[in-house]
């Protein structure tokens, strides 16, 4: 069977508009400076529900991983003074009706459809 039948055509990334990274929760653990590789011109959109993950992974991870979280949020805080870094609450009316509305993937999911007339990056 020809599984290509099923795939969409791919877009391109515009460049002359500047890219929206959306950043999923477990890219902060493993790289808890991930806002400063990101260029100032390209936006950064983080989503409330990465926040309150993160917080609660504090106490649920191993200590070299619990520090990069404590890193991951503290850096997120120095990060929303600059002009190209803002946060966000997720819209799950957004998502296809057969995912499920409450979880935290899908959520952060919403955020980068809320920015799909743009050039939505989701890192994950």
């Amino acid at each position: 069977m020809d599984l290509s039948i099923f795939e969409r055509k791919k877009k391109e990334i515009e460049k002359l508009k500047r890219n929206y990274y959306v950043i999923d929760t477990n890219v902060f653990v493993d790289c808890p400076n991930i806002i400063s590789k990101i260029d100032n011109n390209n936006m950064v959109v983080l989503s409330a529900k990465v926040i309150d993950e993160l917080d609660k992974l504090k106490v649920t991870l191993n200590d070299s991983k619990k520090k990069n979280v404590e890193s991951a949020l503290r850096m997120i805080n120095l990060s929303m003074e600059q002009e190209n870094v803002s946060m966000t609450l997720s819209n799950p009316d957004l998502l296809p009706s057969d995912f499920n509305k409450k979880a935290p993937d899908n959520n952060i999911l919403s955020v980068a459809i809320k920015f799909k007339l743009e050039n939505p990056i989701l890192l994950t």
